[in-house]
């Protein structure tokens, strides 16, 4: 899947729409033997609604494309940036700290709720405010549901080795989301594509916003 909406996103312009991108990208996962669960697209003028459904709007500056697919029963998710605008530098490396601790604080035996507890304080530390983890659900375990389930403060299920998540930390204009496996040795990042361009997060390679015809290896 991550493959697939590189392709798409590789070829886009600014001038082409919300809904042609969504186009696209379910063709390309039907064709990769998928079902599209979430198709999300935001132009410039909507990165900062939450859950964007695509519109004729033109993608302009800077879009977000949000996929999630399920193929043999099992879904993942990622959400990526393209544009000529990389966006603001600063508060989208912050949100890569919040990112970084919810992957920190995945650990087997963790319960969910404790681990959502530690987001929501990761926003505050890293300047986004004590109510930011409020304004957007910060996702959870992931595979038969898009959510499975969704994380919340009473969330008592147990993390276990082996089990997929897609945490999606958000700020107005800002989101990142891939699915990873937790292992009890570390993560791993299931959502990858080698040619997606990318920046150092805390010693991980994380997907930064690839340019308007950005040329890919």
């Amino acid at each position: 899947m991550a493959a697939l909406t590189t392709d798409v996103l590789a070829a886009t312009r600014p001038d082409r729409t919300e809904r042609a991108v969504a186009a696209d990208l379910a063709a390309r996962l039907v064709a990769a033997g998928a079902e599209p669960v979430v198709l999300l697209v935001a132009g410039e003028a909507r990165t900062g609604v939450p859950h964007p459904l695509p519109t004729a709007a033109r993608l302009g500056a800077r879009a977000m494309a949000v996929v999630g697919a399920r193929r043999d029963g099992l879904i993942v998710n990622l959400t990526r940036w393209v544009g000529a605008d990389p966006g603001d530098g600063t508060r989208e490396a912050a949100l890569r700290e919040v990112e970084a601790d919810a992957l920190a604080a995945t650990e087997p035996g963790r319960v969910l709720s404790d681990v959502l507890g530690d987001i929501a304080r990761s926003y505050e530390r890293h300047g986004f405010g004590a109510d930011a983890w409020l304004r957007h659900h910060q996702g959870g375990p992931t595979g038969y549901l898009g959510r499975d389930p969704k994380a919340t403060p009473a969330a008592a299920d147990r993390i276990v080795a082996g089990q997929a998540f897609a945490w999606n930390p958000w700020a107005p204009g800002l989101k990142l989301e891939d699915t990873v496996v937790v292992h009890a040795d570390g993560i791993e990042e299931l959502t990858t594509d080698p040619r997606w361009p990318v920046v150092d997060a805390r010693g991980r390679q994380r997907p930064r916003t690839l340019g308007y015809g950005e040329e890919l290896p």
